[in-house]
Parts: structure tokens; sequence; C-alpha cells
């Protein structure tokens, strides 16, 4: 499957939806949009969707601290939501569940 990203614009907010994995071979394509997302969209967040994500690599993590950075550097907001138990679990194995999400790490 061919990895793709959707953005959605809202309120306040953006939201960016992949669907794909995010790996080695499409975090360039995420890092655009990312980029996109965070400097050029004038929102004070910037949200990414997961639901459509089933795998995740620490490529695609680097793309999300790096995203981040970026936003909190502009005083925008950046958060992962809606992602299921793969990654949550990697979040939680890189101690980085509370930094990408805006939420108390768990310990499940």
């Amino acid at each position: 499957m061919e990895f793709e990203c959707t953005i959605e614009r809202h309120d306040d907010r953006v939201v960016v939806v992949p669907d794909g994995d995010i790996d080695a071979d499409s975090a360039a394509a995420l890092r655009q949009v990312l980029r996109q997302a965070v400097e050029t969209t004038g929102f004070a967040h910037v949200e990414v969707d997961l639901h459509k994500v089933a795998f995740l690599d620490s490529t695609g993590l680097g793309v999300f601290v790096a995203a981040r950075k970026a936003a909190e550097a502009r005083g925008v907001t950046f958060r992962l939501r809606d992602f299921g138990p793969m990654v949550r679990m990697l979040l939680q194995v890189t101690h980085l569940e509370e930094t990408l999400t805006g939420e108390p790490a768990t310990n499940s």
C-alpha cells in the first residue's frame, strides 16, 4: 500500500491523517507534510491522527519528535492521537508517550 497523508482543517487546529506504514520509506513524505502543517498553516494546534497506521518505526518517531520541536518553537501545540496498541507500546518503550501525546504516561 502506498503511503498518503490527508490534512483536515478545523477551527484552530489542523489534523494530519497518515495512511500506511510510517518507516524509512515514508519518513520524507511525512516530514514534508508535518513541516507544512507546523510552519505554514497558521493554526495553533497540530494533531496527528494515527488510526490508519498499523506500523511505526524509529524513523517515524524521529519525524514526530522533530515536528514537535519545530511546533514548540513556533508556539504551536503538537500531539499524536487515535493510535493503536502497537504505536502505544512503542511510545511507552521509548518514553515518548507523554512528550508526543500530551497525556501522562501509562504503565500498561
